[in-house]
């Protein structure tokens, strides 16, 4: 006879089972920011196979795949509304190959998959794009039907759920994004989901979400790289691994200056946005690929901490970001100065508001020049900036405990 104490194991045991094995088959969700590609900014609705598959070609081509980008994600503009069942349509014309065959020609690059929806009836396009034949394609009345067909069956890997049709209905946003989360944890659990909400949604966002928008659209004006950044500078404290304030997409080789360019993808690196790339990867210049490909500055986004840059210091239109890397005793610390004017200016840093225990030498990195200053232990160091430019630094020395990014203030 088996010993009872054997049975009730080998009963907990086979209890157990089926809950391990699902652990280990489900991968986890990424602790760092999201990096890829989406197609809103550069051509909205007038999107097809032809122009997304290509993206992904040059995704791989042009070394970004190895730089760490990662996803090609297709937003509104491929819904052909639906049937008298109410099943979703896909845009013939755009997508006469369907979005199964598109996200597999995705994955056989090694890339993963992106796509887009709506919380209400409608979607933003088919509202302000005038895209009339995508009305209806929202995922409100449908959740598990669409949710099933477009993360199981069509096999894509992330979820854009936009608010245009959500806003239109009047719905409670924490009530309807908990439903779509739900649903979503049960269909595909892997699947990473993103809030598009134009605004910090509130600390409920964190609980079901991958990531979450914290304003309005993005342009290609330099004024509106200010305006999201102020807007996500006191947001810091929402952010952790696996789940990160949404500065949109990147408007980087748009038509920005290379200073702006280079400001503008620094500080959503510096601030643990996705970086999710907004240009046409089949025409993008030297200049631009250098610029996003810089793995020194990926690098600052992708830090296992996932601590995002606070502003610890404002003079006029000079201000001092900085954030803690591997951990907040490191001694790795990462900073951009940014100069938000349109004149160049100089900028002094002290290192001891930094939390630097300057009897101790410290050394920085310039990631922009690539350059190594001598180790030293002065107190202050001073920055030459270009209008609208930014210099960001690494920095390695040794940190006093209770440090400023110990501390809420």
């Amino acid at each position: 006879m088996i010993h009872k104490t054997i049975f009730y194991r080998l009963i907990f045991i086979l209890t157990l089972a089926p809950f391990l094995l699902y652990a280990q088959e489900t991968p986890p969700h990424p602790k760092t920011p999201m990096m890829g590609w989406s197609s809103w900014n550069n051509f909205r609705v007038d999107i097809n196979e032809q122009v997304m598959k290509a993206q992904a070609d040059a995704m791989v081509l042009t070394g970004l795949k190895k730089a760490g980008y990662n996803f090609i994600n297709m937003d509104d503009g491929f819904f052909g509304g639906r049937n008298e069942k109410g099943e979703l349509l896909v845009h013939g014309k755009r997508f006469p190959s369907g979005m199964k065959a598109l996200a597999d020609y995705i994955h056989s690059k090694g890339l993963k998959a992106g796509i887009y929806s709506d919380a209400g009836i409608n979607t933003c396009a088919s509202i302000w794009d005038k895209d009339t034949i995508g009305v209806g394609s929202g995922l409100y009345g449908h959740d598990e039907q669409d949710l099933n067909l477009m993360l199981k069956t069509w096999g894509y890997d992330f979820i854009k759920v936009d608010w245009c049709g959500g806003e239109k209905l009047a719905l409670d946003e924490e009530m309807r994004y908990t439903q779509i989360a739900n649903h979503i944890k049960r269909i595909k659990k892997e699947a990473l989901f993103n809030i598009c909400r134009w605004q910090f949604p509130g600390k409920w966002a964190i609980e079901i979400a991958d990531s979450w928008r914290i304003s309005g659209d993005i342009n290609n004006k330099f004024e509106s790289i200010l305006n999201i950044i102020d807007k996500n500078a006191d947001l810091w404290k929402y952010s952790s691994p696996g789940h990160v304030n949404d500065m949109d997409m990147l408007q980087v080789g748009r038509g920005m200056s290379y200073e702006e360019d280079k400001s503008h993808f620094s500080m959503w690196a510096m601030m643990n946005s996705p970086l999710l790339l907004g240009n046409d990867l089949r025409t993008i210049s030297k200049e631009t690929l250098t610029l996003v490909t810089n793995t020194e500055v990926i690098a600052l986004n992708q830090d296992k901490l996932g601590y995002q840059a606070r502003r610890l210091k404002k003079s006029g239109e000079l201000e001092i970001w900085a954030k803690p890397l591997v951990s907040t005793m490191s001694g790795l610390v990462a900073v951009s100065l940014l100069n938000r004017s349109d004149k160049t200016a100089s900028v002094d840093l002290d290192l001891e508001s930094l939390g630097f225990d300057l009897s101790h030498h410290y050394t920085i990195r310039d990631l922009w020049k690539h350059q190594d200053y001598p180790a030293t232990k002065a107190k202050t160091e001073r920055f030459e900036l270009p209008a609208h430019g930014v210099i960001t630094l690494k920095i390695k020395g040794k940190l006093i405990p209770f440090n400023i990014f110990q501390s809420e203030k």
